[in-house]
């Protein structure tokens, strides 16, 4: 085993490989710049307790929003809810982040991994008493493969792993909103 991994870092393979030629965070953010969304989620709530609260066939549901410009200032927003059978919501929260991407644009394989700032995280929930909290040390990364695609990996991580999460993000294209 030691010999493979020492094989490993000798060929690079282990080794995070220098941005691709001409990989700056000008030329990524033109083609970051818009918004990108994730498929939404839907996980059932099925214990005995969540029927008893939110009835037979509730859904926890996650919805997933990223918006960069090109000045590299994006908003990432994640907006959750349970669903009842019925329709109703219960517990609705938004959870948003202010962030910039920029230099340093990192390159691995065929993926670009731009450097990426969290300058505000907070909760907001959106029945009650409308609380806000603060998410201090939210961190986000964003993948990209180097060849022209309409999609980018997403990660959104909490100091106490609490509502963090990845996923696959799509640009949202006009024909994809109207669905």
């Amino acid at each position: 085993m030691l010999h493979t991994i020492l094989r490993a870092l000798v060929f690079g393979l282990l080794v995070q490989q220098p941005p691709a030629a001409g990989a700056s965070a000008a030329s990524l953010l033109a083609r970051l710049s818009g918004t990108w969304k994730a498929e939404q989620t839907r996980i059932p709530r099925a214990t005995d307790l969540d029927v008893k609260v939110f009835g037979a066939g509730a859904m926890d549901v996650r919805d997933v929003t990223l918006t960069i410009q090109p000045t590299g200032q994006g908003t990432f927003t994640l907006t959750k809810s349970v669903v009842g059978r019925n329709g109703r919501r219960y517990a609705p929260s938004v959870i948003e982040a202010t962030l910039t991407v920029g230099d340093p644009v990192a390159g691995a394989g065929d993926r670009l991994t731009p450097a990426v700032s969290v300058t505000r995280a907070e909760e907001r929930y959106l029945d009650g008493d409308h609380e806000r909290w603060p998410i201090e040390g939210a961190r986000v990364s964003i993948i990209v493969p180097a060849s022209a695609s309409g999609t980018l990996e997403f990660r959104f991580d909490t100091q106490s792993g609490r509502d963090s999460f990845g996923t696959t993000l799509h640009r949202s294209t006009p024909e994809r909103r109207a669905r």
